[in-house]
């Protein structure tokens, strides 16, 4: 209960701050914020080298959950000094340490997954609420105080990653790590890798939906700043979707790995949950348009695109999870890999035809793809029909 509401809690806050600067800035200025925004988000899950997920799927035994942290928080040191002359090449090497923050510590990073599996759902929710707090509370200090625009999502991280590099010592110093066992769990942990990897390009690809959209919007938009403000503000608000599979999936995540009954009972909740909030969210997002953010007032049609592509996603992480904890990752990876390559290469067409609303309807149409051909795929394992996800009592 605590864990959900910590979720709930962190993402209110964040779509707050969101509000907050989409209201005090012009769009110009707001789409270059969600620019830099998603360019770290992004980044970070390739620099996170899909360690988060494999933490919390594969780690059963204590041993392997504290090896496998400080071999992740190795490989993802290794992982940032190669990348430094590729970042220095381009002008972007002031975004290392947001890259790293966001991928060690963040929200849904290394530290939070491990801190999940080790010490249960009440450590991680404070975690993640104190954390949000001194982020996002950063944020919005930056950008009213200071007059920090497209940068308030960069410099926030500079400012907490010592404290967060301090508590991870004392954590790595409560784990009592034998140089013999490292070596030991190292050769386990490299011969991970490779599936690693395929979770790093299934959680890139998972991320870059909708996000892809931004990028094609900046790449051939000759307004891009201003219709990434659009994009991104409805964007924000849709995503309030994800709070409820996430919250589900995770806290359930142990009970998955032990029978795959729960898949239907889960799915049902989901199903619910989400249909219930997509009301929700129309009424509320057709009121915030009118009445608060009236520059935004013609992206209603948008809004609502993008929340039906939502929709699809948001029935997708259940078997996605279902497909990692059976170790299928070759065809997770496939399945999203894919889908994202075909979703860039629509919405490529679509924009030069319908503009943001051709690129947002490309998004709905690769999510469905996705979200079809996993359940398929999950079907074929645990020999479920689809039928039973919705009506099974």
């Amino acid at each position: 209960m605590l864990y959900g509401g910590a979720i709930v809690f962190t993402r209110g806050f964040e779509l707050l701050v969101l509000f907050f600067a989409a209201h005090l800035l012009s769009k110009d200025d707001y789409g270059t914020l969600e620019f830099y925004k998603k360019v770290i988000e992004v980044g970070s899950s390739f620099l996170a080298f899909g360690f988060p997920a494999l933490i919390m799927s594969y780690t059963r035994g204590e041993n392997s959950k504290r090896y496998f942290y400080v071999l992740a928080l190795l490989f993802v040191a290794l992982l940032s000094i190669l990348i430094l002359p590729i970042l220095y090449f381009y002008g972007l090497l002031f975004l290392l340490i947001p890259l790293v923050f966001y991928a060690v510590f963040f929200n849904g990073s290394i530290t939070q997954n491990f801190l999940l599996v080790q010490k249960g759902s009440d450590t991680v929710a404070l975690y993640k609420i104190i954390i949000s707090l001194l982020f996002y509370g950063s944020v919005a200090i930056m950008v009213y105080y200071y007059h920090i625009k497209a940068m308030a999502f960069v410099y926030p991280s500079y400012v907490l990653m010592l404290p967060y590099m301090l508590i991870t010592f004392f954590i790595l110093k409560n784990q009592r790590i034998v140089r013999r066992k490292l070596m030991q769990y190292g050769k386990l942990f490299y011969s991970l890798l490779l599936s690693s990897f395929t979770l790093v390009v299934s959680n890139f690809a998972n991320l870059m939906f909708l996000y892809t959209d931004i990028f094609v919007i900046k790449i051939f938009s000759e307004h891009a700043n201003v219709q990434i403000a659009n994009y991104s503000f409805s964007l924000n608000i849709a995503n309030a979707l994800m709070l409820i599979p996430l919250t589900l999936v995770q806290a359930d995540v142990e009970q998955l790995k032990k029978t795959s009954k729960e898949i239907p009972v889960l799915f049902k909740k989901i199903l619910v949950l989400v249909l219930l909030a997509i009301l929700l969210l129309t009424g509320f997002y057709y009121g915030l348009i009118s009445l608060a953010f009236e520059k935004y007032a013609d992206t209603f049609v948008l809004f609502l695109i993008i929340l039906s592509a939502k929709f699809f996603q948001a029935l997708t992480p259940l078997f996605g999870t279902y497909l990692t904890i059976l170790k299928k990752f070759r065809p997770n990876l496939l399945v999203n890999l894919a889908t994202l390559l075909f979703n860039i290469a629509f919405s490529y067409i679509l924009f030069f035809t319908n503009g943001v609303y051709g690129v947002a309807a490309a998004s709905f149409i690769s999510l469905f793809l996705r979200f079809v051909v996993l359940v398929w795929l999950v079907d074929k394992e645990v020999n479920l029909k689809l039928k039973d996800f919705v009506f099974k009592k």
